[in-house]
């Protein structure tokens, strides 16, 4: 998936580069953060750098910044983007059609990064507060309507995957909850969710959105996840952990093991085997 930096949302509108890193740069390398776990390639046009982040100061002007070059923000903005970046500019080889009209709030757009957009895979990753950041992002095309799906905030393109079928359930889990409390990075190939029916996902989901959300001494009250140590051994290479497990479904269980305030699952049990023996 080609996903294009949208220079149109650096409009100047952070107060200064302290308001830029704190409200709009955090939440962008996010984003970006969430797009190296997914085969993307972002794209950029070969000028963008000179879009302001405040009403003085260009985004190539922060970069070189001393004052902000050793800030870990600016070092995982520039690391994600040439992670990111396979080709550096993408108006070396625009996709823009010459006769074709491209407007964005009655205003002609093109040689833009949406613009261009509307001619590969429809999707824009954005800064935050700019008029240009709003989601979908409506480009019209020769008179035609055009929504692009504009990320501006980590979590929208594991929904967005999702819902259109190009990734896994697992794929999924490990994307939406992995590094809250539940940690889905370790999953044992032996009890990988691949036999959990279609019909049963949204209901582990659902489960899997409750138990991120409350407390630990609420997962370990709650009747219906009915989270309790297993006392059965998983396997040769969890014997020295002390495994848990509880209802993902009526029927189903989730095992793993807590790791301070996260609980990295093994995988599933469907057929009560485990659970006849712990």
């Amino acid at each position: 998936m080609q996903i294009l930096f949208n220079e149109l949302s650096l409009t100047g509108q952070f107060s200064d580069q302290d308001a830029f890193i704190r409200n709009g740069l955090l939440q962008f390398v996010g984003v970006l953060k969430e797009m190296q776990g997914f085969s993307t390639l972002l794209l950029k046009k070969s000028d963008v750098w000179n879009n302001k982040i405040t009403p003085s100061g260009t985004l190539h002007a922060f970069l070189i910044n001393n004052a902000f070059r050793k800030s870990d923000e600016v070092r995982r903005l520039k690391s994600a983007i040439a992670d990111l970046t396979k080709e550096p500019f993408w108006d070396a080889d625009s996709k823009q059609n010459p006769d074709s009209t491209y407007l964005f709030d009655g205003a002609d757009i093109r040689g833009s990064s949406p613009a261009e957009a509307c001619e590969r895979d429809k999707v824009v990753v954005s800064f935050v507060s700019s008029s240009a950041s709003l989601d979908p992002l409506n480009i019209i095309r020769n008179g035609v309507n055009v929504p692009l799906l504009n990320l501006t905030r980590s979590g929208k393109l594991t929904e967005f995957l999702w819902v259109n079928h190009q990734i896994s359930f697992e794929s999924y889990l490990k994307a939406r909850f992995s590094g809250g409390k539940l940690d889905f990075s370790r999953v044992d190939e032996k009890m990988g969710f691949s036999g959990i029916q279609s019909s049963e996902q949204s209901l582990f989901i659902g489960t899997f959105r409750k138990f991120e959300e409350l407390t630990w001494d609420q997962i370990c009250s709650d009747s219906g996840l009915g989270y309790k140590e297993y006392h059965g051994i998983i396997g040769m290479r969890y014997r020295d952990k002390k495994t848990y497990k509880f209802r993902a479904s009526e029927k189903i269980r989730c095992h793993g093991y807590r790791e301070k305030d996260s609980f990295v699952v093994i995988g599933v049990e469907t057929d009560h085997k485990l659970s006849d023996r712990g």
